[in-house]
């Protein structure tokens, strides 16, 4: 699986105008709907909204990774937002958040769900691949980062979880 096939350009938006968590996973579950990967947008933010309940997914580095399986989901799919400002997210760090990958999976989707979200993290940890995507201007400059990233790494990755939740480690 590449993680392209799991991203377009119009579940991408490069300035996020939410200032909080809670917005934040409202307003990327609206691209979401309007691609209709996601039927049923509250039903879907409640299963984001339990899953930062249990543990904040803003892994530090400016980065958060809002993630959950859901019947309100027709498929797998990644969106992205960016935030020039930043979003307090309960980060590990304590610092605002500018990029959130949110992962939308139907509930049947376990094997491929941790899959995306190990490939996500594998992006994350080159340093200049996150500058990048810090950088980038356009959904169309975000997705050929994608392309160039999918193209490095063809292999499967590992996924290590505890208590059905991916472990992040840097």
């Amino acid at each position: 699986m590449l993680l392209g096939q799991l991203m377009k350009e119009d579940l991408i938006t490069c300035n996020l105008v939410s200032k909080d968590k809670i917005q934040v996973i409202e307003e990327m579950a609206e691209l979401f709907i309007k691609t209709a990967v996601v039927k049923d947008k509250s039903g879907f933010c409640a299963t984001i909204k339990k899953r930062e309940d249990l543990e904040s997914t803003a892994i530090g580095d400016g980065i958060a990774i809002p993630h959950g399986r859901s019947d309100a989901v027709n498929s797998l799919k990644v969106a992205l937002g960016r935030s020039k400002d930043g979003v307090e997210f309960a980060s590990l760090d304590k610092k605002p958040v500018h990029l959130i990958f949110m992962i939308a999976a139907p509930v049947e989707a376990r094997k491929e769900y941790l899959q995306a979200v190990a490939k996500i993290a594998r992006l994350l940890k080159s340093n200049i691949m996150k500058q990048a995507l810090f950088e980038a201007e356009t959904p169309k400059d975000v997705m050929k980062l994608i392309a160039d990233f999918d193209n490095m790494v063809l292999e499967e990755i590992e996924v290590k979880t505890k208590e059905g939740r991916v472990i992040y480690k840097k």
